[in-house]
C-alpha cells in the first residue's frame, strides 16, 4: 500500500484547541457574571456546606475502599502469589479507618451526631481485616485451601506408586522367566489387573479434574460410582490372583499381592474421604470464608454506610433549602450555558464522527481481519494529519509483523542446515495426508531413511564434511520426488519422504532410485567418500492408521534393511519387536539356552586346487516346537535386546570347539569358523573364555577361525583391532567376512591382523553373468594374496561359477554346489566318506 503524504494537512489539535480557548473565554464570562449575583447568598452557607461535603468525602472514600478491598480479595483468589494485592488490602482497610474516625471527629453548624453509627462499622472493618488475614492463610495454603487434594497428594499418590511397583515386580518375575508359571490364566490377569489399575488412578484424577472444572456435583457422583465399581472389580481380581499365586512356585508373589490388596484398599479410602469433601460445601476453604464471613462482614459495613448516609443527607438537606433561593436566581444562566454546551458538544461529536471515529473504525476493521489471518482490506485516506500518521504507522506494523511472522513460521517449521521440513512440519502433513486419505478412501507411503556409516565420515574428516554430506545428499534425494511429496530432516543422518496417492509396492522402484543415486560418489574436501543408505517402507492403511505408528513402523522396516544390508525393507509385522510371538520367543530363547536346545550346522569349505574338505563354518540353528525354524539373525536380535549375546556366543563357540575335537579324533584336521558379533568383541572375558574352551577339548589353536563382518569392525575399529589382535597372538585364524560390502580401506586392512577374506555372496552367486563382479573378485582375490592373505568365495552354487573361481586362484569355496549346511551327524558323515574316497 502506498502511504500519503500527510504535511500540509490540517491537525485535529489545532481545531480543538481554538475551540476550546473560544469556549473557555465565552463561559468564564457568564460565570463571572452569575457569581457576583450569588456570591452574597453562598458565603452565607459555605462553612456549612463544606462540612457536609467533608463527611459525604469521607463516606465515599470509604465505600471506594470497601468496592477496592473486594476486588483486590476476588483478584487474589485468583492470583494468590500476587504481594501487591495483600499490601493494597492492608493499605485500603487502613485509610477506611481513617476516613471513620474523621467522620466520628466532624463538627460545623448543622452536624448531628455520627458517633452511633460510625463505631459499629469501625468494628466490622477491623473484624473484616481480620478474616481477610485468615483467608490469604488459607489461599496461600493448598493444603488448608483444597483438603481434598491434600489427601491426594500426601497419601493416594504413593499408594499408587507403590501398587504399580507390585505389578512391575510380579510381571518382570514373569518375563524374566525366573517363574515358570503353572496357570494359564496368571499372567493375562495379571496384565488386566495392572490395566484395571491404571485405568482407576486415571478415573481419580478425572475425577479430580472435573471438580476443579465443575461448579456442580453431578458429574462427580456418577464419576464417583464409576470409579468404586471398577475398584469392586480390581478388589475381585487381586482375589483371584492370590488364589492363582498359592498354587505357583513363586517366592515374592502372594506376599506383593497383600501388600497390593492392602495398600490398594487404603488408597480406596482415602478416596471415599476426598469424595466427602469434593461433593459438599468444603471443597474450597476460601469459599466458606468468603460466603460465611467476608460478605456478610461486606454487607454490613455497606448497610452502616447506607445510615449514615441517610443521617448527612438530612444534614444536607438544610443546606439546600438555604441554597435553593440562590439558585433559582441563577439556574437560569445555568440553563443558558447548558443549552450552548449542548449546541457545541453535538457539533463537535458530529465533527469528531467523520474525521476520528469512522477512520478509525476502519483501521480497527483492518486489525480484525489481520487478528484471524484474512487479507487486509483497503482504508481510505483522510483529510487529517493526526489519523494519517495513524493509517501509516498502522500499515507498516502490519508489514513488519507479516515479515517477521513468515520468518519465525519457516524457522519453527524447517531444519536449518538443509532447509527442509523438520519433524513437527512433517507430522502436521501426515495428519493432514491421514484425514485426506481416510475423507477419499485413498493411500499414501511413507519412507524412513538412514545413511549407512555416517559417524564414521564425521569421526574421519569433521562435522564440517558432515554437513556438507546431509545437504548434498537431501538435494539428490530431493531432485527424485514429486513436488506434492514432503521430504524431510528427522534429526542427524535420518530423513523421511510423505509420498501422497502411492502404495507401498510402486514405493520400490523409487527406493531403488534413491539407493542408487546416494550410493554415487560425494566429494568433500577433495576426497571422494561413498556412502549408502537404508530405507524403511510403510503405507497407509496396510500397515498404521496414525502418524506415530507409521513413524515407528517405518523405522522399524528402516533397521531392518540396515541389519539385512538390503537397501530397503517394506514393514513386515512379524519382525516387530512388540509381537506376542516375539514376546513368546525372547522367554523361550532364555531357556533353549540354557537347556541346550539350540543345534549348529555346519557347511564345508573346500580347498579349490583338489576339492578336499579343509574347513566348515559353524551355523546356529533353533527348530521352536511351536513357531518352526527361528532365523539366526533374530535370535541375535532377541539375545542382544536380552544382554544375553556374550553367553549364546560362547554357547557357540564352545559347541563349535568340540565337534571339531570329534572330527580330529576321526582322523579329519578340519578346521571350524565361528562367526562374532561386534557386541561379542567387547566382551572382555572373550581371549580368556576361548583359550579355556581350546585347553578343555585339546584343540590346537590354528584350527579355530573367528570371523568378522567388515560394516562390525568399522562400527568401533579401536575396539576391534585390540580384541583381534589378543586372539591373534593366541594362534587362532581372524578372517573378515562379507568382505567389499562395508566401508572399510586398503589402510585398514593393513593395520588389521587378518590371515584370510571371505568375498561376500552377492559378487560371486552372478559372477558368470556380471563382469563388473568377474573384476571385484579377480581384483579381491590378488588383493589378498598381495597382503599374504587366504581367500575365501561364499555362496558358490553352480559348477560354471565354481570353474570361475578356480580360474581366478581362490584358495577355498564355500556353497550350496558343495554343500548346505549340515546337522553335526551328517557333517560327520561326510567327512567320513570324504576319507574313504581319499583312501
Amino acid at each position: 500500500m502506498l502511504l500519503r503524504n500527510t504535511a500540509g494537512l490540517p491537525s485535529l489539535r489545532k481545531r480543538y484547541i481554538s475551540l476550546t480557548i473560544f469556549l473557555g473565554l465565552f463561559v468564564a464570562s457568564l460565570v463571572a457574571f452569575g457569581y457576583f449575583q450569588t456570591s452574597t447568598i453562598k458565603n452565607a452557607v459555605s462553612k456549612g456546606y463544606e462540612g457536609v461535603l467533608q463527611e459525604q468525602a469521607n463516606l465515599e472514600d470509604v465505600r471506594n475502599h470497601l468496592l477496592v478491598i473486594n476486588k483486590d480479595i476476588n483478584l487474589f483468589l485468583l492470583d494468590p502469589q500476587n504481594e501487591n494485592l495483600i499490601k493494597e488490602i492492608d493499605s485500603y482497610t487502613e485509610k477506611s479507618l481513617k476516613s471513620l474516625n474523621q467522620l466520628v471527629n466532624s463538627q460545623h453548624e448543622y452536624h448531628v451526631e455520627l458517633e452511633d453509627k460510625v463505631n459499629p462499622i469501625i468494628d466490622y472493618f477491623e473484624k473484616l481485616n481480620r478474616e481477610v488475614k485468615r483467608l490469604i492463610e488459607y489461599r496461600l495454603d493448598i493444603n488448608k485451601q483444597y483438603p481434598a487434594m491434600a489427601i491426594s497428594a500426601n497419601e493416594m499418590e504413593g499408594q499408587q506408586d507403590e501398587v504399580n511397583s507390585g505389578f512391575e515386580l510380579l510381571i518382570m518375575e514373569i518375563e524374566s522367566g525366573s517363574l515358570e508359571l503353572k496357570s494359564t490364566e496368571l499372567y493375562p490377569l495379571l496384565l488386566k489387573s495392572q490395566t484395571l489399575w491404571s485405568k482407576t488412578i486415571s478415573q481419580s484424577r478425572i475425577y479430580m479434574a472435573n471438580r476443579l472444572a465443575s461448579f456442580t456435583t453431578g458429574i462427580l457422583e456418577q464419576q464417583g460410582q464409576s470409579l468404586a465399581d471398577m475398584f469392586l472389580v480390581f478388589e475381585s481380581n487381586i482375589r483371584r490372583l492370590k488364589a492363582l499365586y498359592s498354587k505357583e512356585n513363586s517366592f515374592e508373589g502372594t506376599a506383593i499381592l497383600d501388600s497390593i490388596q492392602k495398600v490398594s484398599e487404603a488408597w480406596f479410602v482415602n478416596f471415599l474421604e476426598m469424595r466427602v469433601i469434593s461433593e459438599t460445601g468444603q471443597w474450597r476453604a476460601d469459599t466458606v470464608i468468603m460466603r460465611n464471613s467476608v460478605f456478610p462482614l461486606v454487607n454490613e459495613i455497606t448497610q452502616g454506610c447506607n445510615d449514615v448516609e441517610a443521617i448527612i443527607k438530612r444534614e444536607k438537606q438544610f443546606l439546600d433549602e438555604e441554597l435553593s433561593r440562590s439558585d433559582d436566581s441563577f439556574k437560569y444562566l445555568i440553563y443558558g450555558i447548558i443549552a450552548l454546551y449542548l449546541i457545541v458538544i453535538s457539533s463537535i461529536l458530529m465533527s469528531m464522527e467523520w474525521s476520528i471515529f469512522k477512520p478509525i473504525e476502519r483501521v480497527t476493521q483492518a486489525l480484525r481481519s489481520r487478528a484471524f489471518g484474512m487479507d487486509m482490506p483497503k482504508i481510505e485516506t483522510t483529510e487529517t494529519e493526526e489519523i494519517a500518521r495513524l493509517i501509516e504507522a498502522f500499515v507498516q506494523m502490519d508489514e513488519e509483523v507479516t515479515h517477521r511472522q513468515n520468518a519465525l513460521e519457516h524457522q519453527a517449521m524447517h531444519d536449518h542446515l538443509t532447509g527442509l521440513p523438520n519433524r513437527f512440519l512433517l507430522n502436521q502433513r501426515i495428519e493432514y495426508q491421514l484425514l485426506s486419505a481416510e475423507r477419499q478412501q485413498g493411500s499414501f507411503v511413507l519412507f524412513v531413511m538412514d545413511l549407512d556409516f555416517f559417524k564414521e565420515i564425521n569421526d574421519t574428516l569433521g562435522h564440517a564434511s558432515g554437513d556438507k554430506l546431509l545437504i548434498e545428499a537431501s538435494e539428490r534425494i530431493h531432485k527424485l520426488i514429486r513436488k506434492s511429496d514432503t521430504l524431510a530432516r528427522l534429526g542427524g543422518d535420518e530423513f523421511s519422504i510423505l509420498l501422497p496417492d502411492m502404495h507401498k509396492l510402486q514405493a520400490g522402484e523409487l527406493a531403488e532410485q534413491i539407493i542408487e543415486q546416494i550410493g554415487q560418489p560425494f566429494e568433500l574436501n577433495g576426497e571422494k567418500v561413498n556412502v549408502s543408505i537404508s530405507i524403511g517402507i510403510v503405507s497407509y492403511p496396510d500397515d498404521g492408521l496414525n502418524a506415530e505408528t507409521l513413524l515407528q513402523y517405518a523405522d522399524m522396516a528402516m533397521y531392518a534393511a540396515k541389519r539385512k544390508r538390503i537397501g530397503y525393507s517394506r514393514y513386515d509385522s512379524s519382525e516387530n519387536i512388540y509381537s506376542k510371538e516375539r514376546l513368546t520367543l525372547v522367554g523361550d530363547l532364555i531357556d533353549a539356552l540354557e537347556n541346550d536346545q539350540f543345534e549348529l550346522h555346519y557347511q564345508p569349505q573346500v580347498a579349490a586346487e583338489n576339492g578336499r574338505i579343509c574347513g566348515a563354518e559353524a551355523l546356529l540353528r533353533w527348530q521352536h516346537k511351536e513357531h518352526g525354524y527361528v532365523p539366526p539373525d533374530k535370535i541375535i536380535e532377541m539375545a542382544e535386546r536380552l544382554g544375553i549375546i556374550h553367553k549364546l556366543s560362547l554357547y557357540v563357540l564352545r559347541k563349535a570347539i568340540a565337534e571339531c575335537r570329534r572330527w580330529h579324533q576321526l582322523g579329519s584336521d578340519v578346521s571350524v569358523s565361528v562367526n562374532l558379533s561386534v557386541r561379542d568383541l567387547a566382551n572382555e572375558q572373550l581371549c580368556a573364555k576361548i583359550r579355556e574352551y581350546l585347553n578343555e577339548f585339546a584343540l590346537d589353536y590354528r584350527y579355530l577361525t573367528v570371523e568378522i563382518t567388515e560394516s562390525v569392525m568399522m562400527e568401533n575399529l579401536a575396539l576391534s583391532l585390540g580384541q583381534l589382535k589378543k586372539l591373534n597372538k593366541l594362534g587362532i585364524n581372524i578372517s573378515i567376512d562379507d568382505f567389499g560390502t562395508g566401508f572399510s580401506s586398503l589402510a585398514y586392512l593393513k593395520r588389521l591382523p587378518v590371515n584370510e577374506l571371505k568375498i561376500d555372496k552377492s559378487f560371486i552367486m552372478e559372477i558368470d553373468e556380471d563382469e563388473n563382479d568377474q573384476q571385484i573378485v579377480s581384483s579381491t582375490i590378488n588383493l589378498g594374496h598381495s597382503l599374504g592373505l587366504k581367500v575365501v568365495a561364499e555362496g558358490v552354487e553352480t559348477q560354471q561359477v565354481m570353474d570361475m573361481i578356480k580360474d581366478f586362484g581362490c584358495d577355498q569355496i564355500q556353497g550350496y554346489f558343495i554343500s548346505k549346511p549340515l546337522p553335526a551327524k551328517a557333517f560327520r558323515q561326510l567327512l567320513k566318506n570324504a576319507s574313504r574316497n581319499v583312501s
